[in-house]
């Protein structure tokens, strides 16, 4: 059955002549007579059990003659239709609307090969409505909301002369009768999906549209569990992620209209094509169209770019294109020019010849010759029956020359197509294992000292190539050996430092020293149960440490393995401190030593969950008040890494969230009085809008905070539903790990790359401030949102001096944060209340000194040995064994 085949009507009037719709002949058994209707525009209907009518002007529903008022009752009539004979249900014009619930979807269409034919030749007059988005009108506990307007669960379903719109976040436009016109739910875009289609028992495929026009913004699109789709003589329009999925899905004669940059989250394992189709480009701000915003396999043949705007700058295959995934294009246009997509060596530009693999029945045929666009097959295909579109490579891949090479494998799309490849590669430093067939191993050949990279390319019979990077590494040498040993030495700076001589010499000159040097606080000269403090990245050797207060009174080591570009590592040496590490090897005076700043390029970021002073707690957490359930990261696994991440947090490495959940915790046990924080960050999310959904996401900066009852303050940079452009900031007490707002929440995009936070406390008053370098969007003017915010609010006070960090987001490329930079700063404590009611008025400090015990310090302070236990008490975050204290260490005494 092809989209072109006419339905056998007898026309009642000269004004049906335009109006094409599908056939099929309906044969009808005894006991379920066929009955005759006229439809509105004179199309004469012959109605079955596999052919109703919906017309909403019908005083009722009527079974028996298979005529309908709501395309729900219909379609809870309908039975499996088969691609032979499909079920049918027409549907004079009207707006229906599909009646969605806050929890579940309004019209369901759970039969097999069932179509949706709109009885007019103008797709805008049948329109199937819903107005509901993702915590806009639906949510759901799972976090993933049931938004959209009609869900498919059957294989084979088709849409015909008619619209499928959410009209969450764009007015509902009825011509035909203005009355019917709805306003958009929110200017809020969210996640609001025009038809999703999904069935976790069987395989979905075949879907076809023709003349259907698909109306949303944000996802319209949820056809990633169709394995096949094809689309004819549409439109469909959208912000970001608006197509994409499947094994391949094709549009041909078809409308684009994408209002913002990113309009294919990903195409299917096979591509996207789309043939003889216009694009509509109307950006609010000039940006750059990058067609799929995680790279993919796309096929433009014959496209027309329209800049409506003006502020279209380029069109690009992808943000961060991969070297293995090709693109192909054929007389692609901007404004009526020849235009190239960029960037051009991830795309090939195809000639006459090779058109014929880029049909709709080349590129769908499949195994079981799926023809939709009901093209001449006579000529289609090689030898092989198919002609090669495209040849999936491996990524990149590493060797080393002297060790077994890495295997790659190659196949050419459609699968029916010879699969003949020939190989070559651009260097001589790599070595093929064949020049012919669909496997080669490339062997290694670098005798150089700097690894380098080499191009594998595979090429079909007719031109068609794709290609793949792999980097050859020399081979491994041995380590370089220590002339002299590691030596830890303490300044009177204060700043600590490990010295070490290797050989690093060879024939041909002096190899950089690239050794693992990781630094820990122990408690003795024997390196007794070490903490990890410091760490290498990058191969750059991490030669100083800085002290913090968690060292005091704590000696340092630092374990060197010895290692260069050509080598493993070596045999590890460790180096102690001769003495443990004092209060006065920190700069400052009184409470500003316990100050500290970090740049997270030496940070620990392993699973760490122990609550430990002067010290990061580095685990996951669920905060109760979460909205979605969802999974924290497990046990184990790093919850941040330092790396770049992309869009907004791309150019630079910093500490980014890893597992849903990460949280940074900062113990500190002695009396503050005001303490500030400031912290540099960049979301990925360059919208303003920072993380991935509004549904409890969010990114909270904790001040005064004890982290053992978690209590204390904290700014809490939130997506709402308010705005898909901007977050909102508010303060909130935390008291026992139950928080609740202090301040009003004030709306800003200043949560963007380039944000810079700032909490602090002055008295009884917390404050914080918070801007961005981003340059606001022309929607973010004028919706009047400001690029920074300041916040302030009274609060009881404490002597808290913990700090924290706790993200909520998903963490998906695209929706993480990073953290680029933290400065801590500390004041002495003068007369505050703790949130028991306990007066820390009076509190000092002692510092353990050689030869002091619990019980001596008690005497001495207080009076007498026995009050040791006060002494215990009052500082049970610090002292973890009554009998094991460090010199150096600041107790709290309590008068």
């Amino acid at each position: 059955m092809t989209l072109n085949k006419l339905l056998s009507l007898s026309l009642a009037g000269a004004a049906l002549a335009a109006v094409c719709l599908l056939a099929w002949n309906l044969p009808a058994a005894a006991a379920d007579e066929p009955k005759r209707t006229t439809a509105k525009n004179g199309a004469a209907l012959t109605l079955s059990p596999k052919s109703l009518y919906v017309d909403s002007a019908l005083p009722a529903d009527d079974p028996a003659n298979y005529r309908f008022r709501t395309v729900h009752a219909a379609a809870a009539a309908a039975v499996d239709g088969t691609e032979a004979e499909p079920m049918v249900i027409y549907i004079e014009p009207d707006v229906y609307p599909m009646n969605g619930t806050l929890t579940d979807r309004g019209l369901y269409i759970d039969k097999d090969w069932v179509s949706l034919v709109g009885l007019s030749a103008d797709a805008r007059d049948v329109v199937l409505a819903d107005n509901r988005g993702h915590t806009i009108g639906a949510q759901s506990p799972s976090g993933s909301s049931p938004a959209e307007t009609l869900f498919v669960t059957g294989t084979g379903f088709h849409a015909e002369n008619l619209t499928i719109g959410n009209y969450c976040n764009v007015d509902l436009v009825y011509p035909k009768d203005p009355s019917k016109n709805q306003a958009k739910r929110s200017s809020t875009i969210t996640q609001a999906y025009a038809i999703g289609a999904g069935n976790k028992d069987k395989v979905l495929d075949k879907f076809t549209f023709k003349n259907v026009r698909l109306i949303s913004m944000l996802d319209t699109l949820a056809l990633g569990e169709v394995q096949r789709a094809y689309f004819q003589d549409s439109y469909v329009q959208g912000t970001d992620d608006y197509m994409g999925g499947g094994l391949i899905h094709v549009m041909k004669n078809t409308t684009l209209h994408s209002y913002t940059n990113k309009p294919i989250y990903a195409a299917g394992k096979h591509g996207m094509a789309f043939i003889d189709s216009r694009w509509e480009i109307e950006f609010a701000d000039p940006g750059d169209l990058t067609l799929a915003k995680n790279a993919s396999t796309l096929y433009l043949i014959n496209n027309a770019f329209t800049d409506l705007n003006g502020n279209l700058r380029s069109i690009q295959w992808a943000p961060y294109p991969a070297g293995h995934i090709r693109s192909y294009a054929y007389r692609t246009t901007l404004n009526g020019k020849p235009y190239r997509i960029l960037p051009e060596e991830n795309g090939t530009e195809l000639t006459e010849d090779q058109l014929p693999a880029y049909t709709v029945y080349n590129l769908l045929k499949g195994e079981d010759g799926w023809n939709p666009a009901g093209e001449n097959t006579g000529s289609a295909g090689g030898a092989g029956g198919s002609f090669p579109a495209n040849i999936t490579m491996p990524e990149s891949s590493t060797i080393r020359t002297g060790e077994k090479g890495a295997e790659l494998s190659a196949a050419i799309f459609p699968s029916a197509a010879p699969q003949h490849l020939t190989w070559s590669l651009d260097s001589d430093l790599a070595l093929l294992s064949a020049k012919q067939g669909s496997k080669v191993t490339v062997e290694g050949k670098n005798t150089g000292e700097e690894p380098v990279q080499v191009t594998v390319t595979a090429a079909a019979y007719n031109g068609i190539f794709n290609r793949t990077k792999v980097t050859v590494y020399p081979s491994y040498v041995d380590p370089p050996s220590f002339t002299e040993p590691p030596k830890l030495s303490i300044g009177s700076d204060g700043f600590a430092e490990v010295s070490y001589q290797l050989d690093l010499s060879y024939p041909g000159g002096t190899r950089e020293d690239q050794s693992q040097i990781t630094w820990y606080r122990v408690d003795d000269a024997q390196g007794s149960n070490p903490v990890e403090a410091a760490v290498t990245r990058d191969n750059r050797p991490s030669h100083t440490y800085t002290p913090t207060s968690g060292d005091v009174g704590r000696y340092l080591m630092a374990a060197v393995t010895p290692k260069h570009a050509r080598s493993l590592g070596g045999e590890t040496l460790r180096a102690v401190s001769s003495r443990a590490i004092t209060l006065e090897d920190l700069p400052g005076t009184g409470a500003a030593k316990y100050g500290f700043t970090t740049s997270f390029e030496q940070f620990p970021s392993a699973w760490q969950p122990e609550l430990l002073p002067g010290t990061w707690t580095v685990d996951t957490h669920d905060p109760a008040d979460q909205q979605t359930k969802w999974t924290p990261g497990a046990a184990g696994k790093a919850p941040w890494a330092y790396a770049e991440g992309i869009n907004g947090a791309a150019g630079g490495k910093g500490l980014i969230t890893a597992e849903r959940g990460a949280r940074l915790l900062y113990t500190q046990n002695r009396p503050f009085g005001d303490m500030s924080v400031r912290l540099e960050a960049n979301p990925e999310k360059t919208a303003g809008q920072g993380f991935g959904s509004p549904n409890g996401q969010y990114l909270e900066v904790y001040i005064k905070y004890d982290t053992a009852s978690r209590s204390g303050y904290a700014l809490r940079i939130e997506r709402t539903t308010k705005y898909g452009i901007a977050t909102d900031y508010t303060l909130y007490e935390y008291v026992n790990g139950a928080g609740r707002p202090i301040s009003d929440p004030v709306s800003t995009t200043a949560f963007n790359p380039g944000a810079v936070i700032e909490v602090w406390t002055e008295g009884n008053m917390l404050y914080a401030k918070a801007s961005s370098s981003s340059v606001q969007s022309s929607d973010q003017v004028k919706a009047g949102l400001p690029n920074e915010v300041s916040l302030s609010a009274p609060i009881g006070g404490n002597a808290y001096g913990g700090l924290g960090i706790q993200h909520t987001g998903t963490v998906s490329a695209g929706n993480r944060t990073q953290l680029k930079r933290l400065s801590v700063t500390y004041k002495d404590a003068a007369g505050t209340e703790s949130p028991a009611g306990e007066s820390m008025s009076g509190a000092r400090t002692y510092t353990v000194k050689q030869g002091d015990t619990l019980s001596s310090i008690a005497e001495g302070q207080l009076g007498g040995a026995r009050d040791w236990v006060k002494l215990y008490e009052w500082n049970r975050h610090l002292i973890h064994d009554p009998d094991l204290i460090y010199i150096g260490q600041e107790l709290l005494i309590r008068e």
